[in-house]
């Protein structure tokens, strides 16, 4: 296990949000390391399509301004100065962009004492580091088809791959949380290794004990009640399929769990049978899941779907709940206990079965016993032999350079 170093994080997602792969490996790293996280930069440009984001980005102008937040003794978060321009449009703003983060990050780390840190990446745009932080590795962890998301109103596709291949090739280790992912990585880099997300199976297990009481705010709602938990963004979320479920199914209640990064459509916050709680506590997501019948993952884009390994899926499995899904490639190993679906009326008649599914103890054993496979410790040691490895084979051929 890495032990004793310095470790700066480069995140595409905010430290306060909904934990993924990022948080989850950066939190454990740092019982035995010190770790900087950045969060990911914004751009003012965005205002032009998305004005509505201005507060947002007032917020996070704030943030940088009042400098590194300490979380606590091992871990900082860094907020970077806001961008001008957001990645993906010219060459040679995208170089004016890493060359300008790659300098605050380095100044902010040295003045906090990172020395010749790991450089571990989880955005392929924000910096491609070229030793300017002494580093004595660059890993990238690929967990998602992020220009899925930076491409949501500029076909901005082709460069950002681009940015995201200098990235790999440069990188000294890399991780990929899909196959899909992973043999795209392994043809930019050798050293590529296939490490899918882990799952807190001790925590989402609580679900399944008398101890655990339902969420308050889920108490009143009558069954069936066919839940999801996780950010949503509407391009990746399959609203119509929604829609058409709750108006054939009126008397199912779908709750959704988590932060709306932008307004659901309309058609779906007018219908009386769908609901949104709002954001909550990992540690009480087990009480929220546990007044749920039926779990989704009810994702949309061919891109974003062959890319994505939802650690949601084994959270939910691991609660004991049946799960209904998108035709998700990375889930298809899983077929004989998460129903996939592939049109909005097998989706519907997917929910139909599990919700007898869910009353079957036998299957109940079999979700919890999928859960099992993998764990962020487990993500987290593999992912330590791997970097220790490639540390000790640049050490061989460094020792043999200046004995040559």
């Amino acid at each position: 296990m890495i032990n004793d170093e310095n470790i700066i994080c480069i995140s595409w997602l905010v430290w306060d949000s909904i934990p993924l792969v990022m948080h989850q490996m950066m939190t454990r790293l740092a019982r035995h390391n010190r770790v900087l996280f950045v969060d990911p930069p914004v751009a003012y440009s965005n205002l032009i399509i998305r004005p509505s984001l201005w507060k947002d980005r007032l917020k996070k102008t704030f943030l940088w301004l009042r400098g590194v937040r300490q979380v606590n003794d091992n871990m900082y978060v860094y907020y970077p100065p806001p961008l001008l321009l957001q990645y993906g449009h010219y060459k040679n703003v995208d170089s004016l962009n890493q060359s300008f983060l790659t300098s605050a990050i380095a100044k902010t780390a040295k003045r906090l004492g990172f020395t010749n840190p790991i450089v571990w990446i989880y955005h392929p745009y924000a910096i491609n580091p070229r030793g300017e932080f002494g580093e004595k590795l660059v890993c990238y962890d690929c967990n998602d088809d992020v220009g899925f998301f930076f491409c949501y109103h500029f076909n901005k596709r082709n460069r950002l791959s681009d940015m995201e291949e200098r990235l790999a090739k440069r990188a000294d280790a890399v991780f990929a949380t899909s196959k899909y992912l992973y043999r795209i990585r392994k043809g930019q880099n050798p050293n590529t290794h296939y490490l899918p997300s882990g799952v807190d199976s001790e925590l989402f297990q609580q679900a399944q004990s008398p101890a655990c009481k339902i969420a308050p705010e889920l108490e009143d709602i009558p069954s069936p009640v066919i839940g999801f938990v996780g950010g949503m963004v509407n391009s990746k979320m399959h609203w119509e399929w929604i829609r058409e479920a709750a108006i054939a199914r009126p008397q199912w209640n779908f709750v959704f769990i988590g932060p709306c990064v932008e307004n659901p459509p309309s058609y779906i916050t007018q219908q009386k049978n769908i609901l949104f709680v709002g954001t909550k506590p990992q540690n009480l997501l087990p009480s929220c899941i546990k007044g749920f019948d039926v779990c989704l993952i009810p994702y949309q884009g061919e891109d974003f779907l062959k890319a994505c390994q939802p650690t949601k899926a084994f959270e939910y499995l691991a609660a004991g709940k049946p799960v209904v899904s998108s035709w998700i490639p990375e889930l298809e190993d899983y077929r004989e206990i998460i129903r996939l679906s592939r049109t909005s009326g097998e989706f519907i008649q997917n929910i139909e079965a599990a919700l007898e599914d869910g009353k079957k103890e036998e299957l109940v054993r079999k979700y919890v016993q999928a859960s099992q496979g993998w764990t962020w410790e487990g993500r987290l040691e593999k992912a330590s032999e791997i970097i220790i490895n490639t540390l000790k084979k640049h050490s061989l051929t460094k020792d043999g350079l200046n004995a040559a």
